[in-house]
């Protein structure tokens, strides 16, 4: 070692170099010496046992606190004696170091987190095998030591006792782990969580960014890209026209060579030729030009899937029809206050009205820039909407900007009407030719076509504005029938009763030569417009079709028979169909998917790619929150971009973003909408309005005669009306309006006679000649009696206003049953649709019935199936056969194989009816919820059959007779009652809609197999009645004048038949009470084999005779299930009697 004594420092003042500390040799002799003394300082030497180190160390620490020598020697060693120490440090040391010492900037800067444990704990955690604090605890110990362990050693062992110590905390320090690796994994999905709601700002920002662009597009579309094409146009026209003046124009040469025969010229002209021009030609015709677009949005592709974009209150009125050209693109909405509206979808906001119809527009369609619109007063126009006067930008066109009246406004959602005269220059040319209003209509290039309630449809060419020609669908219907020689009726009609608003042409559509139509008899007619004439008719539908469109390879149409049906138009077969709950108003699809409204707050959406179903539209939303909202009328689809038109007038697009543009006009709930219904119906019967000949209700059945002595009932019935209207009037202005006050009692006393006159002249006369003057006061007697008890709930109690909805449904009902709902001005339909909002009006009745339905037998869920009295032994060889799969065709060739085909029951033709499967005629509950809470009046037979004596009829509520006559005990003694061959589907078409009418009633059969005079007249519509009651209910042996075809829906029933052949064994009946009854026999099969007592008007010796006339004789006989259909042919006798309770439908038909 060096002698300690010549560790001396020189003062800052020596000029040695070579004893300066900051020379070179002072540098290395200095680190050798610090280096030495480190060492000596930081291990031990065991050797050296003198101080001297520390001594040197002294003197180096005072030494280096001169602020000179500080200075000197950290500037030349660009670094500090701790770094100097540590240079000689070990690797793990310095490592160590490394890792745990931290700068003073990133310990000021730490930053901010929710993390209980830091990165390295949790690296520890998940990998504790590469720590030693891991190692220390790692207790992996296979069973078979464990078990050895457990041998050796006692349970007091104090080894023992160490070994479970070590292992209580391996497993707790095993807990520490767990827990650390939990928070960090929790840490983690809070980081992913943030990460996403950060990308989904930025999902934001780009939306918004793409919908900046989209704007932009659309304003560089709509001003530079229209005026350029403009002008270039013009500048086109000039050259064109200066090029043919300048080749018409002739030399100087020309006209010397022609001069001198001009004057000769003028003999050899026609007289026409020599003739001036007028100047007073027929108006010019604007030519119709089309811009197509150049761009085409894409922004509503990243919204979520039916969401929404915005509401508009496009109108006050229900929407008829709307259509648009594309996604975020123009759109034009017609409804019922006669106004036409255009829109840019893309502001939503209104661009102006279109004027110039004179009654309510039922059809249009937007292509482009162009759109056709279909009116009420039977005319077509054409509109070019790219003369609009609208400016997109906002800014006031052709006027300052300080105008108040342009029509864009900073806020999309004021309600701001645009100014007048915005849509003036768009109007092109008016087509007039039909005689009533326009129900369809389509156009592509220059063909269009029209459908109209004038039963035509007019093929137009837009080129030359006129009429190419007219197709008679009534006449293509009579040609296709004389083609087939299936009978004498030229129109086709379906199994649903037409409703009165079914448009005869519901739906069209053309392509160049092919038009396809849908009409009110459920057809789909395809034509040839090159010859006029139905190239293919597409038969499925049982309604009316109220929409169509086609494409390459599928045609869809929907229908008033709630069906969706998808056709193959290569074979003509269907591909695909699907039903809903309520008719289709509205149909339209895209690539992908195909859109309905169906008479619900929601769009019907069909996935045609997965073929699922959902739902999409306003309605979900306000059903979330617990709201209403209304139908929707109409929708319309284009690349996934939906439109949904609904009854308060608001379309709105789908999908968008999270916009909650609400409607915030006060819609009319539906008891609102009942009163002003009836106040509507009192003004029709008021005074001033009993001239009126026909209304959209009236009935079109040809009057039978009048009557003198009802000149002064109307008269008294007109003044009731008035004073109804009063009462309605005072009762929403309060007592205070100092309205004056009506006597209420007197106005139902009045009434009331008035029904009770009117009711007894219905016995004066027999039933079919009672005159209609009669049946129509009867009618709107009893309407007004319903507008008085609505009246009458504005004051009543919870007990009196069940009591008085009982009798407002009662007396529509026996307005509907008895007279037919014939009336002056309003009439069956009027009553129908008013029974629809009725219902509407009852759901959302709070406590519809709450004391009632808790005491009543009708709670059962369902009906009992039990057989109580038993049932017959059938034989073998007696048994109807039993087939299934049987198409028409096949029923077809059986029924006319023979001449009196056998009856056979059918299996599985109406294995698909909603009433056997989720709308179950076997449910109490679900029958009452279609019967307005059983407030339906039905009309029952009351007694064991119609021919013994006592038997008798009844009107009373349907929840009375379930209540009275099919859910009584069956051992009780009590009469029977029968809701008995009545159509209980045209008076509660709810009920309708469960049921389809079978294919076969189609069929093409023959006639009374023994006797021509009994066949009836061929039926346009097959009858359907309504069998319903207890077990042992029975219909005596009789036959009927059609073909039937029975379905059982619920319950079972044993049927004999006898054919034609057995009559003269079955003792047919004769005059009785001047109603002929020799359709019906004396023989009652119950009463002869025993099943029944005898009859009083039968005695021993004539049931004996009976008996043995029967002997020999053959027939046939089987047991009816739920889903079975019997074909009883025509001329057959049948007995029915019901083994539980029952509920059948019957099919007549020829």
């Amino acid at each position: 070692m060096a002698d300690p004594e010549g560790y001396g420092f020189p003062d800052d003042g020596a000029g040695d170099d070579e004893q300066s500390i900051i020379s070179t040799r002072g540098l290395e002799a200095f680190g050798r010496k610090v280096t030495t003394t480190a060492n000596h300082l930081m291990t031990q030497n065991t050797e050296d046992v003198s101080g001297h180190y520390q001594t040197a160390m002294a003197e180096v620490h005072k030494q280096l606190k001169r602020p000179t020598v500080q200075r000197s020697v950290f500037s030349m060693a660009r670094t500090t004696p701790t770094d100097m120490v540590r240079s000689k440090l070990s690797t793990n040391e310095i490592q160590h170091r490394a890792l745990v010492h931290l700068s003073d900037e990133l310990l000021s800067n730490i930053p901010e987190h929710e993390n209980t444990y830091s990165l390295f704990q949790g690296f520890q955690a998940s990998f504790p095998e590469l720590t030693d604090e891991g190692k220390k605890h790692h207790r992996r110990v296979s069973r078979g030591r464990k078990l050895i362990d457990d041998g050796k050693t006692a349970p007091g062992d104090p080894k023992r006792l160490g070994q479970l110590k070590r292992d209580k905390a391996a497993m707790m320090h095993e807990f520490e782990l767990l827990s650390v690796r939990k928070n960090m994994a929790s840490a983690e999905i809070r980081e992913i969580d943030n990460k996403i709601a950060n990308l989904h700002g930025m999902r934001r920002i780009i939306l918004e960014r793409l919908a900046g662009f989209e704007q932009e597009e659309a304003l560089l579309e709509h001003d530079p890209v229209i005026d350029v094409e403009g002008r270039l146009e013009e500048a086109q026209a000039l050259v064109d026209e200066a090029e043919e003046i300048a080749k018409n124009t002739a030399t100087q040469d020309e006209k010397d060579l022609v001069g001198d025969a001009a004057e000769y010229d003028f003999m050899s002209q026609s007289v026409y030729e020599k003739l001036p021009a007028s100047t007073a030609t027929t108006p010019t015709r604007k030519s119709k030009k089309v811009h197509r677009k150049k761009s085409m949005p894409i922004l509503h592709e990243h919204f979520e899937p039916g969401s929404s974009i915005r509401e508009i209150r496009a109108h006050q009125d229900t929407i008829t029809a709307l259509d648009f050209d594309a996604p975020f693109g123009t759109m034009v909405t017609a409804a019922l206050d006669d106004t036409i509206r255009v829109w840019d979808l893309n502001a939503g906001r209104c661009m102006g009205h279109l004027e110039g119809h004179t009654a309510s527009v039922r059809a249009l369609q937007v292509e482009d820039n162009i759109l056709a619109t279909g009116s009420m007063d039977a005319t077509i126009k054409l509109w070019d909407l790219s003369k609009a006067r609208y400016d997109p930008h906002g800014d006031k066109y052709d006027k300052g900007e300080e105008d108040e009246d342009a029509i864009a406004w900073e806020n999309p959602d004021d309600l701001l009407e645009p100014p007048e005269g915005s849509m003036d220059d768009c109007e092109l040319f008016t087509l007039q030719a039909h005689v009533d209003e326009i129900t369809a209509l389509h156009f592509r290039g220059d063909v269009l076509v029209s459908g109209s309630a004038d039963k035509t449809i007019r093929h137009w060419d837009l080129e030359k504005g006129r009429c190419v020609q007219t197709l008679d669908v009534m006449w293509a219907a009579a040609q296709a029938t004389a083609t087939i020689g299936s009978g004498e009726s030229t129109w086709r009609p379906t199994g649903r009763p037409t409703a009165r608003s079914a448009d005869f042409v519901g739906a069209l559509q053309v392509f160049e030569s092919a038009l396809a139509c849908g009409t009110a008899d459920g057809l789909v007619r395809l034509w040839d417009l090159r010859s006029g004439q139905v190239h293919r008719s597409l038969v499925g539908h049982t309604g009316a079709v109220t929409c169509l469109q086609f494409d390459d390879v599928h045609l869809v149409t929907g229908s008033a028979d709630r069906s969706i049906r998808i056709w193959d138009l290569r074979t003509g077969s269907i591909h695909d169909a699907y039903a809903y709950d309520n008719p289709v108003t509205s149909m339209m699809f895209d690539a992908r998917r195909i859109v309905s409204a169906a008479g619900e707050d929601v769009v019907k959406v069909y996935d045609k790619v997965e073929g699922r179903q959902w739902e999409c539209g306003a309605g979900i939303a306000a059903a979330e929150e617990g709201k209403k909202t209304s139908v929707v009328e109409r929708v319309g689809v284009r690349d996934g971009y939906l439109v949904e038109g609904r009854r308060d007038g608001v379309p709105v697009p789908c999908p968008a973003t999270d916009s909650e543009n609400a409607s915030t006009e006060i819609t009319m709930t539906p008891r609102d909408e009942l009163l002003q219904r009836f106040y509507d119906a009192a003004s029709i019967l008021s005074p001033e309005s009993t001239t009126r000949d026909t209304t959209a209700h009236a009935s079109d059945a040809p009057q039978k005669g009048t009557d003198p002595h009802t000149a002064p009932m109307e008269e008294l019935l007109s003044r009731q009306a008035r004073q109804l209207q009063k009462l309605h009037n005072s009762n929403r202005c309060g007592e205070g309006s100092g309205l004056p006050r009506v006597d209420d009692a007197l106005v139902l006393r009045r009434l009331d006679d008035l029904a009770s006159i009117a009711m007894s002249r219905f016995y004066s006369y027999r039933y079919d000649r009672v005159p209609d003057c009669w049946r129509h006061l009867y009618t709107d007697t009893l309407v007004l009696m319903s507008y008085f008890y609505l009246l009458r709930l504005h004051d009543a109690d919870a007990e009196g206003r069940e009591e008085l909805w009982d009798r407002l449904v009662e007396n529509l009902d026996r307005a509907l049953i008895t007279s037919g709902g014939q009336s002056r001005c309003l009439g069956q339909g009027w009553i129908e649709e008013t029974m629809e909002l009725l219902e509407r009006v009852l759901q959302e009745e709070p406590g519809d019935r709450p004391s009632k339905r808790q005491k009543t037998s009708s709670d059962s869920s369902t009906f009992s199936l039990d057989e109580p009295h038993g049932r017959p032994r059938l034989l073998p060889d007696r048994e109807c056969p039993r087939h299934q799969g049987w198409a028409l065709d096949t029923f077809e060739i059986y029924m006319n194989a023979t001449d009196s085909p056998k009856p056979v029951v059918l299996t599985d033709l109406i294995s698909g009816w909603p009433a056997l499967t989720d709308r179950p005629w076997k449910s109490v509950v679900y029958l009452l919820s279609r019967t307005l809470g059983g407030r339906r009046l039905v009309p029952v037979e009351v007694g064991r059959s119609y021919v013994d004596e006592g038997w008798g009829q009844e009107l009373i509520p349907f929840r009375s007779f379930v209540d009275k006559y099919v859910l009584v005990h069956p051992k009780e003694e009590h009469q029977v009652g029968y809701l008995a061959q009545h159509n209980l589907f045209r008076q509660i078409p709810p009920l309708r809609n469960d049921i389809q009418i079978p294919d076969l009633c189609w069929a093409d059969v023959p006639p009374h197999p023994s006797d021509p005079s009994k066949d009836q007249p061929k039926v346009d519509v097959p009858q359907l009645n309504a069998w319903f009651g207890p077990s042992r209910t029975i219909t005596p042996l009789h036959t009927d004048g059609y073909h039937n075809l029975l379905c059982q829906v619920v319950g079972r029933k044993y049927v004999r038949l006898y054919p034609p052949s057995a009559t003269p064994a079955l003792r047919p009946r004769g005059m009785e009470g001047g109603v002929d009854m020799s359709n019906t026999a004396e023989v009652d099969v119950g009463v002869v084999e025993g099943w029944d007592p005898p009859v009083d008007a039968v005695d021993g010796e004539t049931l004996e005779a009976m008996r043995r006339e029967l002997e020999g004789v053959e027939y046939w006989e089987c047991i009816l299930g739920p889903g079975d259909t019997l074909l009883i042919p025509l001329g057959w006798w049948h007995y029915v009697r019901s083994l539980t309770v029952s509920f059948s439908v019957s099919f007549w038909w020829n």
